[in-house]
Parts: structure tokens; sequence; C-alpha cells
């Protein structure tokens, strides 16, 4: 138990839920002889503090922003490295937010064997500089009767010294393709058979950052999936298209729909495959949606003034949740109407956040300032329109504006988890 209390002096309050449980259980036990007036006890939910952002590996991506008790990561590498350690890792609870494990590597190995129909194989510590004395074997197979396409995306070694060769086949079969060093981008090579070994061998002297090698059995290259995009499209031959759409919060850069084109022989997509960012700013009119501070969830820019605007319906007014902010120097400004000339609701930093607020009309505008010096991840949030009837539940934007000075004084974290009851 949290605590066994007896007698008569007033004990001290007591927070329960600490490992997650979101429940809280109160016993009383009473003997065969005297009693007295017993307890009143009073209870209210409380945040539980999350775990700290772990980061995001280096050559890798993450699924999941919520670091609440409970809530889980998952990891992947970019093509061509493979993840050392957990591919996820969850909150763990306690009087000290853990994770379960460490934020896993994602690593550019010496050799590789593959049996996908593309991919990249990259030089070891790629981009960083491959070590001396190594002879790196990468084997590629694919399908009986098709060949193999590979282009050098990056080349740089030391000129006749450390050597990629490349065999059609087996090296046994003594069929080699081509030797290269130095640091011009070689052309592509086509093999004849549906394997392809690459043999890489450094001397003991100088080092440089190596290679980055796509292969693939079909015309045009792997277009990537965007981060925090999702794509709808696998065909990679002349005329196939495929269609890039963003995550909620996130504003495609460059064309959604890309086409596999051949130009004599070679092979690309046209127009090049976009990307998604979190704008810095923009007019909103959707009944609901997530606004991101830019780069989310990289780090901010610098000296940026973002302004964004809600609009919704003109019956409805808006309901604002924190999803997560991070502290800085930097300030959220939330205004009531839809300028930076209405009413102030509250300039936010650090964690001092109400639950919620609502406007008083079918408009709202936010205003993000970063200053010249430190930025860190930002704030994620979520807007929902809802009908304007009164309602005992939350606060409106007056209610939140005239009680933000006592919310100063106090270290409210907004969490995706589960809310704890402690017991007083």
């Amino acid at each position: 138990p949290l605590a066994r209390l007896t007698g008569s002096e007033l004990p001290s309050p007591i927070n329960a839920g600490l490992y997650g449980n979101f429940r809280a259980q109160l016993r009383f036990i009473s003997d065969f002889s005297i009693s007295y007036e017993g307890f009143n006890i009073s209870f209210s939910e409380y945040n539980l503090e999350p775990c700290e952002d772990p980061g995001i590996p280096q050559f890798g991506n993450r699924i999941g922003f919520n670091f609440g008790v409970g809530d889980t990561l998952t990891f992947s590498c970019s093509s061509g490295y493979r993840l050392e350690g957990a591919l996820e890792i969850i909150c763990l609870g306690g009087g000290r937010r853990v994770w379960s494990a460490p934020l896993p590597r994602c690593v550019a190995e010496c050799g590789a064997s593959t049996t996908n129909n593309e991919g990249i194989l990259l030089s070891p510590n790629y981009p960083l500089n491959y070590e001396n004395n190594h002879e790196c074997i990468y084997s590629i197979q694919v399908q009986a009767g098709k060949g193999i396409n590979i282009s050098f995306l990056a080349f740089d070694t030391e000129a006749s010294h450390d050597i990629l060769r490349v065999w059609d086949g087996p090296p046994e079969n003594e069929m080699l393709l081509k030797e290269i060093s130095g640091s011009l981008i070689p052309e592509g090579i086509h093999s004849t058979l549906n394997i392809v070994t690459i043999q890489f061998d450094t001397d003991f002297y100088i080092s440089k950052s190596g290679f980055a090698i796509q292969f693939s059995t079909t015309a045009c290259r792997d277009p990537g999936v965007p981060m925090n995009g999702t794509r709808n499209g696998d065909g990679r031959e002349p005329g196939d298209t495929v269609i890039f759409q963003c995550d909620p919060g996130y504003e495609l850069q460059g064309d959604e729909r890309i086409t596999c084109i051949q130009v004599e022989n070679r092979y690309f997509w046209q127009p090049n495959p976009p990307v998604c960012i979190a704008p810095c700013g923009g007019n909103l009119t959707g009944s609901s949606g997530f606004i991101l501070s830019p780069n989310f969830p990289h780090p901010y820019p610098h000296s940026r003034d973002c302004d964004w605007t809600i609009t919704v319906n003109n019956d409805y007014v808006i309901s604002l949740a924190f999803i997560s902010i991070e502290p800085n120097y930097d300030f959220l400004y939330i205004y009531d109407g839809a300028d930076s000339n209405s009413p102030l609701i509250g300039s936010f930093q650090d964690s001092k956040l109400p639950e919620r607020i609502e406007s008083s009309s079918n408009n709202m505008h936010l205003a993000f300032r970063s200053d010249g010096s430190v930025s860190f991840t930002g704030f994620h949030l979520e807007y929902k329109g809802k009908d304007n009837t009164p309602s005992t539940c939350g606060l409106s934007a007056t209610q939140v504006h005239h009680t933000l000075p006592a919310l100063q004084l106090t270290r409210l974290t907004v969490v995706a988890a589960g809310r704890i009851l402690p017991m007083l």
C-alpha cells in the first residue's frame, strides 16, 4: 500500500497511480472495540509527468509523439542502415519516468546481403569515413531472369588504394563489371545475371566518406515515402504514377502526383518527389485539425514569426487542446478572435498550460515568436469546432484569461496518457 493511516493526525496528501495504474483503492478496516468519527477524504485527478523526449536516431525515423506513461515509440532506419537496439521503447511509470530501453542507433555496416528488388548499400560508417584495413562484401540477388541496375549516389575513396569492384555474379565467375576508386561519381552499371557482388577493400592509410549505391530491378528508383506523410502506388516503370499525402498538420511541398518517365536510357520521376513540412503559419478552416510548430518534430528555426488563424462555422466556438509543448524562451500567443488585435487569452511557454482553451466566437488567432538563440521541438496542438452551447465543462476564453495569473504559478503538463486520482 502507498500508506497505512491510523490515529488522529491529519495525513499529508498522497499521489496514487505513479506506475500508470490509473486507479486508486481505499480500504478501511475497523476492529470490534472503540470507534471514532472516521475520515473525510477529497480527491481530484492530476496529470502524470511524461518521460523526456528520447530524440530520433541519426539516419532513422520515429513513429509516436506522446511520452506519457504506457506510450510506445517505434523506430526504423533509413535505407542502407541497420537498427541497432530496441525496435520499440515504452515510457515506464514510477517515481521517475524512464524509457524501457535506450534510444537505438542506425549503423552502416561493412558488408551486407540482400534479396530485395531495390535498395541502398552504404560503405561502413557512411557518411563518416570508413575504417582502414577492411574487406567488405555486399551481395545482391534478385529473382532469376532479371538483371540489376546499379547507380551511384555518392563516391569518394582514396584513389588507387581503396578500391570498389563490382562483379557480375560471384567473384569466382571472374566477370568483373567495373573497378573504381577516387572521387568521381561513376556511371551506372547493369548486370547480365540476377546476382551482383560488390567488394570494397581499404588499405592502412587514408580513409574518406566512401559510397552510397542504389540498386533496383525496375526503371525508376524508389521515390520513397516523405517523413510525416504517406504514398499511394508502387509502380516504377515508365508511365507509372504515385500520389503523396501529408499527415494532419503538415503541408505538401511539391506536386502530390509524380510520374516515372524515360528519356533515352535514363529513367526518372517527373516532377521530383515532394516533402511534408510543418508550416510557419496559415489559415485553417476545417472543423478540426492540428497545428505544429515549424519543422516539428525537429527544432523550430530561430527568429521566426508564425501566425495561424482558425475559422469554423458561425454557430461554433473553437476548443484548443495542447498535446505537447517544449520548455523554451520563445512564446506562443493565443487571441480570442481573427487577429492579434483581438483579446489576448494568454501567452505560453514551458509547460504552464491550461488543459483546454475555448474561444468565445468562431475565430481564434495564434502567434508563435522564437528568438535568435536556443530552439526546441516546439508544440503540437489540436483544435476542434464545437457547438456553441453553454456548458459547465471547460473554461471560456474570458475565464481562462482571468485565471492565467494563478496558472503561471503552477506547472501543468498536458499529456496523452490517462489521468490519475490522488488521495488526500
